[in-house]
């Protein structure tokens, strides 16, 4: 994991948005720095993107209650397989 990592999985998250309309009432949400990191701290360049998509959803539950559909953060975690294994 690195800054570039960290700055391109912030951008997607922020573009994707899960929390919608309620992010306006996250006062520290900071672009979805946290959970960017913490997605990545937990992904490893061999991770499927299954397994990504689990994280996703593991972290975005615990940071803010909320469940993601399947499908909608599969597509994240496949951007993010990608960035990780850019060459």
């Amino acid at each position: 994991m690195n800054k570039e990592h960290i700055n391109k999985v912030k951008v997607l998250l922020t573009e994707w948005n899960p929390l919608g309309k309620q992010s306006v009432k996250i006062t520290d949400l900071n672009n979805y720095d946290t959970e960017a990191t913490d997605i990545l701290r937990h992904v490893k360049k061999t991770n499927t993107v299954e397994q990504i998509n689990k994280i996703i959803n593991t972290v975005m539950s615990q940071a803010f209650g909320i469940h993601l559909e399947p499908f909608k953060s599969k597509i994240i975690a496949e951007q993010i397989h990608s960035i990780l294994n850019e060459k």
